[in-house]
């Protein structure tokens, strides 16, 4: 069980009690203290490949059907339970050290599937038998694993102390006071308070003052390694991770004061238009997504663009339409199986390569997370004139301002014609308006002018 052994092994490193593999977010090791990320994603492909190597040819067939099953293993005479909660294009894998001769599980954390019964001995329930894994080596004499997860922190690898190795208790108590204030930013800036963003507006959080080296030492356990780099010699970066109550959105700086950090607080998974607050213009925005043509999210930083599209490829998802969604990062997570979401730079070379593709494989829609580079209005130029669906973000203070802002970083010689096809394919522009206590509310602009549907 060559793919298992590598986290069992890793559990066992860092005297963890646990971990939740998640496909496509990093890897979750679990301590009496606390949940800590590692720096590895498991994708969904290798998460499935670890799934069909562990469990007996009756347990996969219902986990392929989309049932949870519970199975325990043995490794280097330990045994541990593992829980797989399979979704559509997204699958979850817990597992838990156990304990004593009766094998009673650890407590779990509220994110972990629920309780199942257990599969017992081969000889008590030989429905479901329990794989049983050779410490530290692989399936047939295949030898060990190939990489153990590392939880890196780049110039603070080494530390000979577990708690400093682990770092992110800080990062975990800064985000839960975030998302407890229902701000949708979080600013870190060295020798100044943390800040929060609430409804549009600034505020303290506490008067305590955080320091470069804890902003460093933090960021640097959930950022992944190319991301720590590009922080290091370009001076910014972004990623996103999971903090165990949602997305969060990384962008990482520097200024006169030291490293600095802004994370946006994003939900879990993508809302529903109810629960979005979009129901009463739901009507609308629906009719949009059954045609062809062009629907621009607009706002200021913050306002709510990312999860207001993430609700709309919900929808789409939900109609069973074909979405290839390109981004940079990926933000919020899709479980359906209609949604496929590919990161530039990991899955698709450039954002343009990514358009071609979808369009290759007849997308119903397609999505450009935002408009923020002359690559990325060239995509959405691309899609449109294909005849798709497409949806994206702008920044922009207003809507009618959208696409001025989306063509102006176009070269100039290509704006006019882009900017009669994008106006004639605009199905509609919708603008978040953040309020007090973090409600929102929407201005949709519908001209009338988009292509109809097939």
């Amino acid at each position: 069980m060559v793919k298992l052994d590598m986290y069992l092994r890793s559990i066992e490193k860092f005297g963890a009690s646990g971990a939740v593999l998640t496909s496509g977010q990093a890897v979750t090791l679990r301590f009496p203290t606390g949940d800590r990320h590692a720096t590895q994603v498991t994708p969904h492909d290798q998460l499935v490949q670890l799934v069909r190597e562990l469990a007996p040819p009756a347990v996969y067939e219902s986990v392929d059907k989309g049932r949870p099953v519970r199975i325990e293993v043995e490794s280097g005479g330990r045994r541990y339970s593992v829980h797989v909660t399979p979704r559509a294009g997204v699958w979850q894998v817990t597992i838990e050290a156990l304990t004593g001769s009766g094998a009673t599980p650890l407590p779990s954390s509220p994110s972990s599937p629920p309780p199942l019964a257990r599969t017992g001995r081969p000889q008590s329930n030989p429905a479901i038998p329990v794989a049983s894994a050779a410490g530290g080596t692989g399936a047939a004499g295949a030898g060990p694993a190939s990489v153990e997860v590392s939880l890196e922190r780049g110039q603070y690898e080494g530390s000979s102390q577990i708690s400093s190795l682990l770092g992110g208790a800080v990062l975990d108590q800064l985000t839960r006071a975030a998302r407890a204030a229902s701000a949708s930013d979080l600013y870190l800036t060295a020798g100044t308070a943390p800040v929060h963003r609430i409804g549009g507006e600034l505020i303290a959080a506490g008067s305590g003052v955080i320091d470069g080296e804890v902003i460093a030492r933090e960021l640097g356990v959930v950022a992944p390694p190319d991301a720590r780099a590009a922080w290091t010699e370009k001076g910014t970066a972004m990623f996103t991770y999971g903090d165990g109550k949602g997305r969060v959105r990384v962008t990482l700086a520097r200024d006169q004061r030291g490293p600095s950090a802004a994370l946006r607080m994003l939900p879990d998974e993508p809302p529903s238009f109810s629960q979005l607050g979009l129901a009463g213009a739901g009507a609308v925005v629906e009719g949009w997504l059954s045609r062809r043509g062009l629907i621009v999210i607009a706002g200021p930083s913050g306002s709510g663009k990312t999860v207001t599209l993430g609700a709309l490829v919900r929808a789409l998802g939900e109609r069973r339409r074909r979405v290839v969604a390109i981004e940079d990062p990926i933000e919020l997570v899709h479980a359906s199986a209609w949604i496929s979401q590919r990161a530039v730079g990991e899955h698709v070379a450039s954002v343009s390569t990514g358009v071609a593709c979808a369009m290759n494989e007849g997308a119903d829609a397609i999505v450009i997370g935002r408009v923020c580079s002359e690559a990325t209005a060239r995509g959405v130029v691309e899609a449109v004139s294909g005849g798709h669906l497409v949806l994206t973000t702008a920044v922009a203070p207003a809507a009618g301002v959208a696409l001025d802002r989306m063509i102006a970083h176009l070269p100039a010689d290509q704006r006019e014609l882009a900017h009669g096809l994008l106006f004639a394919a605009l199905l509609g522009t919708i603008q978040p308006v953040p309020a007090k206590g973090g409600e929102r509310t929407f201005e949709i602009v519908a001209p009338g002018r988009g292509a109809p549907g097939p």
